[in-house]
């Protein structure tokens, strides 16, 4: 492998870490996230003015706690209890200023929101050094002034740039169509001039509004003398090249190796960037070309439904998975299922990321690799396994997402002779919580609404925290509160349309029943109950609340109970775990309680283990 490929792995594989908003299992410890993380908001608060106290009623540092930096308002943190800052999004504040430089001692940033505000002066010169790592970048609806600088271009990762609305002027730089992840791009609504940039994105002439003066790409054409003028700067470009690589073989057959090794090193970063500009219209067709070719096997799909997956989720290179779990090595392999395996990818810094690859000839394959897809892209919670990007190569699909180093939840209950798993009591209820608040999320508050239809042992992941994240969306179903259900694949381009009592009926309630069966493996430690076996479990649970509160009624409830639980003193907390559990597998839906009921009843039992409800819920 050469050190340009080499180069290009590293620099994907970190950005690979920092879009799945995590810094906890990397080299760097927490301590030190944290303080870097402290400091970088304090120098932002304190280097710009907050008229309307948004941060200053926010922004406390008195109270040191583990979580306490994500609790600021416009901070998000991945795992709240490492206070590692990932997003800031501080817009619509009122706030004034310069760029706050301080941005930079937030290491693990990928977003930066700073839209609708009052900040003025000019975007640093430096500013790839300050967020490295950033793939969205938002500064529009400021004041904003100077030239844009080409230093922008080597924020290698952005997917989203606007920085409409101020008052930049100058040129574009041409060196931004060197972003070859971006997909949302505007600079209207400023001063600029001359020729707009090759940029591979669909970018629309209202990305560049009222400048006047910008011309060419999807605008009007530039005048030919200006064409003239930037031919002359590209050839004149590609003739230094050329002397350039002609002076480095002559310098590498003299003697005077120290020199020869310096120049060599330098002239090797020059050409690299040199290439990537001549060759840049090139690489824009064959860009196209090949989204073309990825997107021909999502042709199910409406348009825009493709438009906005491209805009939410990442695409990753085949050649980066293969490098990541060498060659999808079966010593990788840390789950196999009905349409897919899933491999342990290792980043070269030792961070890891969990890879599905799907079966290439299996239609259900098709379906669940693009619910999956639809599902994900739009949802992001604490509760829910996040979905990191795809790949699509020739007829293979693949799904990358966020590790879980304590697996999932049906083999710590259900562990291999040998294996000494046990899960405690206070981890039980942690994670029968976390599950109710991430279904509660998923029917009642998501901007859309969504059953997951498969709830299962084997689809809660387990992060190590023990915080359980639900994963395999693909039978999910995504509805918007009226009842207007879209399902892939299906004939029907405009989805299918249920009333609303079928909708509660037949999908949310089904996942109330699923988190029933759930509940009760928690409980009992054994397999999950099928709906023939409904009755069954309803007769032993009634028989054992017919008992209370006498003593044949303890004798059963450790005749059900899992063994690593009898005898710890909390065989009341248990029978009103079974009380809820027993409620979700109700035989008639309209019996069963909704996900929003069953976690509010389950957060009082939260609060004695530290366990705190979530207001949005």
């Amino acid at each position: 492998m050469n050190s340009h490929t080499k180069m290009n792995l590293n620099e994907t594989s970190v950005i690979l870490i920092h879009l799945v908003f995590w810094s906890n299992l990397g080299m760097f410890s927490v301590i030190h996230g944290t303080s870097s993380d402290v400091l970088c908001l304090r120098s932002i608060k304190g280097s710009i003015e907050d008229p309307l106290n948004s941060l200053t009623s926010s922004w406390k540092f008195d109270n040191q706690t583990e979580d306490f930096l994500c609790k600021f308002s416009g901070v998000e943190c991945w795992h709240v209890g490492e206070n590692k800052v990932l997003a800031l999004n501080i817009s619509n504040m009122g706030l004034r200023g310069k760029f706050p430089m301080g941005i930079q001692f937030c290491s693990s940033l990928t977003s930066l929101d700073l839209s609708n505000n009052a900040f003025s002066g000019t975007i640093p010169s430096n500013i790839s050094k300050l967020i490295p790592f950033v793939t969205i970048l938002d500064l529009s609806h400021n004041n904003f002034s100077g030239e844009i600088p080409s230093s922008l271009s080597n924020c290698s990762y952005l997917n989203v740039l606007k920085l409409n609305h101020n008052q930049m002027v100058g040129n574009l730089p041409m060196e931004l169509g060197l972003l070859g992840r971006l997909v949302t791009f505007s600079v209207a609504h400023n001063l600029l001039t001359g020729p707009v940039p090759f940029i591979s994105a669909e970018v629309s002439p209202e990305s560049y509004a009222n400048n006047t003066q910008l011309c060419g790409g999807p605008l009007e054409p530039c005048h030919h003398h200006e064409r003239e003028l930037d031919d002359s700067f590209k050839i004149g470009f590609v003739t230094s090249f050329v002397v350039s690589v002609i002076a480095v073989f002559i310098f590498s057959n003299m003697s005077i190796k120290s020199m020869c090794t310096s120049l060599f090193s330098s002239w090797l970063q020059a050409t690299e960037l040199v290439m990537q500009m001549i060759t840049l219209s090139m690489l824009g067709n064959k860009k196209k070309r090949n989204k073309a070719d990825q997107w021909n096997h999502l042709q199910i799909l409406k348009e825009k439904e493709i438009t906005r997956l491209e805009k939410l989720v990442n695409k990753i290179s085949f050649t980066e998975l293969m490098k990541a779990t060498d060659n999808f090595s079966v010593n990788n392999v840390i789950g196999r299922g009905k349409i897919g395996t899933m491999y342990k990818a290792t980043l070269p810094n030792g961070w890891f990321l969990a890879v599905k690859r799907l079966q290439n000839d299996s239609e259900q394959c098709e379906s669940q690799f693009i619910a999956e897809l639809l599902a994900l892209s739009r949802l992001r919670h604490e509760n829910l396994n996040p979905l990191l990007g795809f790949c699509i190569e020739r007829n293979e699909k693949f799904l990358v997402y966020k590790y879980m180093s304590n697996g999932n939840l049906h083999d710590w209950l259900y562990p291999v002779e040998g294996d000494s798993k046990v899960l405690e009591w206070p981890l039980r209820v942690k994670i029968a919580i976390g599950i109710a608040k991430g279904l509660a999320w998923l029917h009642h508050k998501c901007i859309f609404r969504v059953v997951h239809r498969n709830i299962t042992t084997k689809c809660i992941l387990l992060d190590r925290y023990f915080e359980p994240n639900i994963s395999n969306f693909g039978n999910s179903i995504i509805s918007n509160h009226g009842g207007a259900m879209f399902v892939y694949p299906n004939d029907n381009d405009s989805g299918l349309l249920v009333n609303s009592g079928v909708w509660e009926s037949d999908f949310v309630k089904k996942d109330v029943y699923n988190y029933g069966n759930v509940l009760l493996e928690l409980i009992t430690g054994r397999k999950t109950i099928s709906s023939s076996s409904c009755s069954s479990i309803h007769v032993i649970l009634q028989e054992l609340f017919d008992h209370l509160p006498n003593s044949s009624a303890s004798s059963l409830l450790n005749d059900i109970i899992d063994k690593s639980l009898s005898g710890k003193g909390i065989n009341g907390e248990i029978l009103q775990f079974l009380k809820i559990a027993s409620d979700c597998v109700q035989p008639f839906p309209y019996q069963r309680p909704t996900m929003l009921d069953v976690y509010k009843r389950l957060s009082s039992f939260g609060e004695r283990y530290g366990i705190k409800s979530d207001p949005r819920i």
